[in-house]
């Protein structure tokens, strides 16, 4: 790929933001997607995943019992959970052009093998390459055809992309998340970005926490801060120190249109809506890998 973001030296204002899912750059950084757009600044949004592996969303569309869902059924909800991120995207200022979809299999990151000739195969999908729906996946767009399930597919993907769009910024799930593919995420930005000689931020924002209790308070409110609970006579969110290093005010309409942006992810809201919707508040809280 020839790169976009200026000349080797030049990491310039690009931002890279990862997501496992499709709805996670939404619940972690609709603030810093808004504000990057008003900027200016050069922005891609990768989704690891096309968000396959949500049994219950299959059994929801289908209308099917959980037990009785097939591989087309989660089909089924990668292309919806895909519609989801182009409205999301449309919602918050970017253009479908800046969104990638890798198509690595949602819930199976982590139990990739490293490399060899057999690859993973997804038990929800039954598929062992990347593939796309409503657009083609990353590897079948540039190369023309798509990668295997291994960890070493998905690494030169993630290498690759940091290398053409230069960021000065990376946006990612933190390590401390409570959702394997999550941390799986973190662990392959870190690794690609060591690789490539990336000198600029990595960002993590958190959407599971180990406990359960992140976010806190619950529902949506654009005039309140993210706080702290205690679950279960700990502290939460447990894993990550708090109070956040990086706090960053939303206005409030800014967190209006993020709580748009998030209802735009149908399924997610039908399913989990008190979840997903308490992620608006008046402020994005980040840590900082290093």
């Amino acid at each position: 790929m020839e790169p976009e973001g200026g000349s080797p030296g030049d990491r310039g204002g690009s931002i890279l933001i990862f997501a496992p899912h499709p709805d996670d750059e939404t619940l972690g950084c609709a603030g810093v997607i808004m504000k990057a757009v008003r900027a200016g600044r050069r922005l891609r949004v990768v989704f690891v995943t096309n968000g396959d592996g949500f049994a219950r969303a299959a059994a929801f569309l289908s209308g099917k019992d959980a037990a009785a869902v097939e591989a087309e059924d989660f089909l089924a909800v990668a292309r919806v959970r895909q519609q989801g991120a182009f409205e999301a995207a449309r919602i918050l200022g970017i253009s479908a052009d800046a969104l990638v979809f890798l198509g690595y299999p949602d819930g199976g990151l982590a139990r990739m093998p490293a490399d060899g000739s057999i690859p993973f195969v997804h038990a929800c999908t039954r598929k062992s390459r990347t593939y796309g729906l409503l657009v083609p996946d990353y590897r079948s767009r540039t190369r023309g055809e798509p990668a295997p399930y291994l960890r070493s597919a998905v690494l030169a993907d993630i290498a690759e992309l940091i290398d053409a769009v230069r960021p000065g910024e990376i946006y990612v799930t933190d390590p401390a998340d409570g959702h394997s593919d999550h941390r799986e995420c973190c662990a392959l930005v870190r690794e690609a970005a060591a690789g490539t000689g990336f000198r600029g931020e990595i960002f993590t924002y958190l959407v599971h926490s180990s406990d359960g209790g992140w976010p806190t308070p619950r529902g949506a409110d654009p005039d309140a801060p993210f706080e702290t609970a205690i679950v279960s006579g700990r502290r939460s969110p447990a894993d990550v120190p708090w109070p956040p290093p990086d706090r960053r005010p939303m206005s409030r309409e800014d967190s209006t249109a993020k709580l748009r942006a998030i209802r735009a992810y149908s399924l997610e809201t039908r399913l989990a809506g008190g979840y997903v919707e308490s992620f608006v508040k008046s402020e994005e809280v980040f840590w900082r890998l290093r």
